[in-house]
């Protein structure tokens, strides 16, 4: 069978529409946001977490801040109705992040929706399947990647929380 999809100009088109029935989600408590924030800026010449980077030009501002900020856009529009908001980490920022959060009074946002869960990790190999050692008896890791997701949400117990606050759609970014 064949996976309808739809093109970028009819969602232009019926943007208003779209925009209408995800507020009415939002609104109804259906919808949750979920970041994949496991990664640490390294690209970005930082040893901290990604979500900690200042991007400002003229004044600090974090890419947390700014997805936070977006984040608070749907919020206002929705008349104030916050969305779940789910942050995936991974044991090298876990700890960094959510300190991070806290001391950032959350950007504004109400913490009691907010949900940390980390990543799982899987075995390193190469493009050969050898097996990364990081010492002679224990096997080298790394986050199981952003398909991973789903799995490591499953098995913080937050699906559990999914279900509970009747959450049908996940926003993923």
């Amino acid at each position: 069978s064949i996976i309808a999809a739809m093109e970028l100009d009819e969602v232009t088109r019926r943007r208003e529409e779209f925009n209408k029935i995800g507020l009415e989600a939002v609104r109804q408590g259906k919808v949750a946001a979920v970041l994949l924030a496991g990664g640490m800026g390294t690209r970005l010449g930082s040893d901290e977490p990604k979500c900690m980077y200042d991007i400002g030009l003229t004044h600090p501002v974090y890419i947390m801040e700014r997805l936070v900020s977006n984040l608070m856009d749907v919020v206002n529009e929705a008349g104030g109705i916050f969305v779940p908001f789910f942050i995936m980490t991974s044991d090298k920022n876990h700890d960094k992040t959510v300190s991070f959060m806290k001391k950032m009074n959350y950007f504004g946002y109400d913490p009691s929706m907010v949900f940390f869960f980390k990543q799982e990790m899987a075995p390193a190999a190469d493009y050969n399947g050898k097996v990364y050692m990081e010492t002679k008896s224990r096997i080298s890791t790394s986050p199981n990647g952003n398909g991973g997701w789903f799995l490591s949400i499953k098995r913080a117990g937050l699906i559990d929380k999914v279900h509970e606050l009747g959450i049908e759609w996940l926003n993923t970014f």
